[in-house]
Order: C-alpha cells, then sequence, then structure tokens
C-alpha cells in the first residue's frame, strides 16, 4: 500500500513539475471547445397535441346492426404503426426533407428516413387518448412542417384503412354469397327432382316410415274393431225386428180426416208461419203469396196420398202401424249403411298397411337419402342467411363511416414552434468541455513524465536503477530563486483563476 502511495504522489509531483503545460493545454481546448460549443447550429422544437375521440353519437344507436370493431385496439395499431416506412417516406415527401439528400441514391435516404423515425417523438397516454407528437430541427419551418405532416398522415391512415377494409370486407361476402347462393340453387333442385321422384311415398307431417305404419296398423285395427261392433249391432237388431209385427190388424180403415200423412208436419208449420206473416204483412206481400202457394201444393199432396192410401185396403194406416217394428227398420237400414262404409274404410286402412309393409326396404332408404338432401340445404340455407344479414351489416357500416367516422382525430394545439430554441445545451456542453481539458491537461504531463522520467525522491531513483542510493545532496537556493518561485507560483495561481473565472463568464453568458 505504501508502495502505491509514494508511487502515486511520484506522479503527482511529476504532473506538477510540468504545471505550466497542464494549464496551457486545458486552456487550448477548453478556447477550442468552447468555439465549437458556440457555433453549435440552434434546435427549434415543433410540437402539436391531438385527442382521439372514439365515442361518436353515431355508434350506440348502431349497436347490433353494424359490425362492432375494438375501437382501442384499432387506436393503439394506429398510433404504433404511424411511424412504419411508408408513412415515413410520406411524411419525408410531404415535408419536403427529400431536396436535401439524392434521390438515386437509395442508401442516403434509407438514412434519412432512419433519422426521421428516431426524431420523432410521440408522446401519449392510453387512458385520456390525448397524444402529443414533437420533433427537433435546425429549420423552425421544418420541423413544424414534419409535426405538420405527422398528423396529416395519422388522419389520412386511419381514415382510408377502415373504408379499405369495409369495401374489402364486403366485396368478400358478395364473392361467397354469391357462391351460396348458387350452391343453394343446386340443393333445391336436386330436393325437387328427388321429391318429384318419388311422389307418393315422401315422408309426411305423420312421421318417418315405422311412425306411418304404426299409425295405419293402428287405424285398421280400430275401424275393424269398430266393424266388428257394427255387425253385432246389425244381428242384434235383426233378432228385434223378427220379433215384431209390421201393423196392429185393425180391419177398419179411418176418415181420411184422421189419415196421418207425411205432408201434416210440414203444413201445420206453413200455416202458423203463414199466420206470423199475415200479421205483419196484407196478403199482397210476396213472401205471404210465396207460403200460400207452397201450402197449396202441400196440400193437393196430402189429398193424392190420401187417396192412394184409400185404393190400396191391404196397406196399414198410420193408426194401424207398430211404431216400434218402423222405427227398428229405420234402424237397421242406418246400421247397415254405417257398415257398409265401414266395410270401404276397412279394406282401405288394410291396402295402405300392405302396401307399407312392401316397402320395408325402400322407405327408410328414401327417407335417409332425403334427411341427408334435407340437412345439406339447411346448412347451405343458414350460411345464406347469415352471409345474407352480415352483407347488410356491411353496407350499414360501410354508410356509417362515410356519414361519420368511428375514430376522429382532434387537434388540441396545432403545430407550434416557439421562438427560443430548446438546444443545444450549451452550458452543460461547456462545462464537459472545461472538464475534458483539464483531464487532457493532466493526461498529457503525465504522458510526457512517462516517457522523460525525472528522480524526485531516493526510493524512486533506486527502483528504476536497482542501484543503492548512498546518499543524497540538499540544493540550496538564494532569496532571489525564491523570489522568484514565489513569483511564478502566485502568476500560475492566477492563470488557473483567470481559467476559472472564464469558465464561470461563460456560464453566466450563456444562462
Amino acid at each position: 500500500m505504501q508502495d502505491i502511495i509514494g508511487l502515486v504522489v511520484g506522479y503527482l509531483r511529476e504532473i506538477w513539475l510540468r504545471r505550466w503545460l497542464v494549464i496551457l493545454v486545458a486552456v487550448t481546448v477548453s478556447l477550442v471547445g468552447w468555439f465549437a460549443v458556440i457555433k453549435l447550429p440552434d434546435q427549434y422544437q415543433a410540437s402539436a397535441r391531438f385527442y382521439v375521440d372514439t365515442q361518436t353519437l353515431l355508434r350506440p344507436l348502431l349497436r347490433g346492426l353494424t359490425v362492432q370493431t375494438n375501437i382501442d385496439n384499432q387506436v393503439n395499431l394506429i398510433v404504433k404503426t404511424l411511424l412504419s416506412r411508408p408513412n415515413t417516406k410520406k411524411i419525408a415527401l410531404m415535408a419536403d426533407l427529400d431536396y436535401a439528400v439524392d434521390e438515386s441514391n437509395p442508401e442516403e435516404f434509407e438514412a434519412l428516413m432512419t433519422k426521421l423515425r428516431k426524431e420523432i417523438k410521440l408522446k401519449g397516454s392510453k387512458r385520456e387518448n390525448v397524444y402529443t407528437v414533437e420533433y427537433t430541427n435546425a429549420n423552425p419551418a421544418t420541423a413544424k412542417n414534419v409535426v405538420q405532416s405527422v398528423l396529416t398522415v395519422l388522419v389520412e391512415s386511419s381514415l382510408g384503412e377502415s373504408r379499405e377494409e369495409t369495401v374489402s370486407a364486403q366485396r368478400f361476402i358478395d364473392q361467397q354469397l354469391s357462391e351460396y347462393e348458387k350452391r343453394l340453387e343446386e340443393d333445391e333442385n336436386k330436393l325437387k327432382e328427388f321429391k318429384r321422384k318419388h311422389a307418393g311415398i315422401m315422408p309426411s307431417a305423420e312421421g318417418d316410415y315405422y311412425q306411418r305404419l304404426e299409425a295405419a296398423r293402428a287405424k285398421y285395427e280400430s275401424a275393424n274393431l269398430e266393424l266388428m261392433e257394427l255387425d253385432r249391432k246389425y244381428q242384434a237388431l235383426q233378432r228385434q225386428l223378427k220379433g215384431e209385427e209390421p201393423s196392429f190388424g185393425f180391419s177398419d180403415r179411418p176418415a181420411a180426416s184422421s189419415v196421418a200423412t207425411s205432408y201434416d208436419t210440414r203444413i201445420a208449420a206453413l200455416e202458423e208461419q203463414l199466420d206470423g206473416l199475415l200479421l205483419k204483412y196484407t196478403s199482397r206481400h210476396p213472401d205471404v203469396k210465396a207460403t200460400r202457394e207452397q201450402l197449396g201444393l202441400l196440400k193437393r199432396a196430402r189429398k193424392k196420398e190420401i187417396a192412394e192410401l184409400k185404393q190400396n185396403p191391404s196397406s196399414p194406416t198410420s193408426l194401424d202401424q207398430n211404431p216400434v217394428y218402423q222405427q227398428l227398420k229405420v234402424n237397421l237400414s242406418e246400421v247397415e249403411a254405417e257398415k257398409s262404409s265401414m266395410q270401404v274404410r276397412v279394406q282401405s286402412f288394410k291396402d295402405k298397411v300392405d302396401e307399407l309393409e312392401k316397402m320395408v326396404n325402400t322407405i327408410p332408404e328414401i327417407e335417409a337419402q332425403l334427411i341427408a338432401l334435407n340437412r345439406g340445404y339447411q346448412v347451405t340455407k343458414r350460411k345464406y342467411e347469415d352471409l345474407l344479414s352480415r352483407r347488410e351489416s356491411a353496407q350499414i357500416s360501410r354508410k356509417a363511416s362515410q356519414a361519420t367516422d368511428d375514430v376522429q382525430f382532434k387537434v388540441i394545439d396545432p403545430p407550434h414552434v416557439p421562438n427560443e430554441p430548446v438546444g443545444p445545451h450549451r452550458p452543460l456542453f461547456m462545462s464537459v468541455v472545461f472538464i475534458f481539458s483539464i483531464i487532457i491537461g493532466l493526461g498529457v504531463a503525465l504522458l510526457i513524465a512517462l516517457l522523460k522520467p525525472s528522480f524526485t525522491s531516493k526510493k524512486i531513483l533506486s527502483d528504476v536503477t536497482g542501484l543503492p542510493v548512498l546518499g543524497a545532496v540538499n540544493a540550496v537556493v538564494s532569496d532571489h530563486y525564491r523570489h522568484r518561485q514565489r513569483l511564478f507560483n502566485m502568476t500560475f495561481a492566477l492563470t488557473c483563476i483567470s481559467f476559472v473565472a472564464s469558465y464561470a463568464s461563460v456560464m453566466v453568458l450563456f444562462f
């Protein structure tokens, strides 16, 4: 540790012996550096603030009718891709920065765009959607033009991309819709031809083949059971009819006035109706005349029937007829007619069951083919209807985007360049030059000391030569020499103070 301290002390002595060289180098480097800093061109910073408005009035009104995109993601994407290579090229051309480079040299133009991307600063808050664009240049007009070009490219890229995406989406949907329309027509034609080819054996509302077969068998069994019931009823009526006599066997025929005919009830009803009409109308009223004419026809028919009964003595009169016998005959006729009708129905149901049983292998296969055709048709139809709905949404979205923009860029502060330059930071640079000049002076003195060393102590001499130092002779200086050394030290101190004062003056001047 003592060796290191001794070595450092020795180097400091070497530097102190060359202190004028240190101050000379420091002053020279400082003057040159300060002059270079003063000659640096002023830098002007242009800035602008804009607000991204995503809350349009039309957006909540069209919710559910149009395609709703994530506006926040769209804004972030626009901001992140603002300084892409194509946009940077547009900004350079709009701000006339391409005049400073040779267009025939692609490397030089590429370096310009790389520099421009680095120098354009975009700051903002995602929560408030307020962004700031800054650009620094020696020419204030150029800085302002660049910031204005950034805002222009930002608005154009957002509008162009949104509308181009809408048009592209609608074009794609129209293409897909045309294809699905052709497929739907083909499926409809296949389904129509299949139904026409297998008409009569297609599934109905009753269900599939087995459901129809079970339903036909159930109807057949029900009709057959009902036919058996009617047959039993018919046989019972026949037995009852055999136990009754058709007439009571009266010998004397009653008078014509007491003979009952089939016209008596109708004549009585018309007479009652005629009495009611005469209470309302006169005898010349058309309804009264028509009723009288119909009543006359019925009375003549009644007289004719009575005359026929008188000519046929064997025919029993209504008083001589057995009403139970007559009623049984009527019921028997009705049951017989119903039985004949039911036999036809039973035979029809039986034929239907036989027909279905014969096609036990054919109909299920046809139904399976029909289900497959319907499945493909329904899928195509559902996709077609979905595409129709999406096309309507795309059209409304396109019209809405033409009417108003989902994302609106509103300029809060237009591009502005302050009168005072923002750079370079000359006090900082001059301080760096001042410190760097002192370091360079010390370094030059140390380098010379290493190249041309001198021995300032017995130890350094012994270490360098490797020989023992037997003694040392002290220098005896005169008063004149001491006076001259003090004068030199004072001059050096004044020089150092002047150097520091010059640095302070420069700092005060540029602050």
